[in-house]
């Protein structure tokens, strides 16, 4: 897979200049693209490793102990069990309820309901079977002319 330019620029100011801190799967693809017009990308990774040797002179800083705490303390809960099975039985109740009514509404509205009468057929209408139509069909790919 081939790299563009565009893209090597967003991978070193993301992961700095050295292609061994990128991800693994873009590696490759880096090195090749380097390899066919070092010129052009080495001013890339240069101003990334200059950013790189800025931010490796920065004092590392301690968790504040604190603060961690605190923000333990601030995360939000999970439900209690209890709620959480008073809820799922809330709606299966609802659902059970909204059943059972269909249930009866169906029930009351068929005794009214009758079924529908179809017209009786004519005395003499012509029955058409599936074979009869495939047999027209084929001799009318046979002979296209007749058509």
């Amino acid at each position: 897979m081939a790299m563009s330019v565009l893209r090597f620029q967003a991978l070193a100011e993301a992961y700095g200049g050295e292609i061994a801190r990128w991800p693994e799967g873009e590696r490759e693809a880096a090195r090749a693209l380097l390899a066919s017009d070092p010129t052009a990308l080495a001013s890339v990774l240069a101003e990334a490793s200059q950013v790189d040797r800025l931010l490796d002179l920065a004092p590392a800083q301690a968790v504040d102990a604190a603060l961690l705490g605190r923000l333990i303390t601030a995360a939000p809960q999970a439900p209690k069990t209890a709620r959480r099975w008073a809820a799922g039985l809330s709606a299966a109740l609802g659902l059970s309820a909204a059943a059972v009514a269909g249930v009866l509404a169906g029930v009351a509205l068929g005794g009214h309901a009758h079924a529908p009468t179809l017209p009786a057929q004519a005395p003499h209408s012509e029955v058409v079977t599936a074979a009869e139509v495939y047999q027209d069909l084929q001799d009318a790919l046979q002979e296209p002319s007749e058509l």
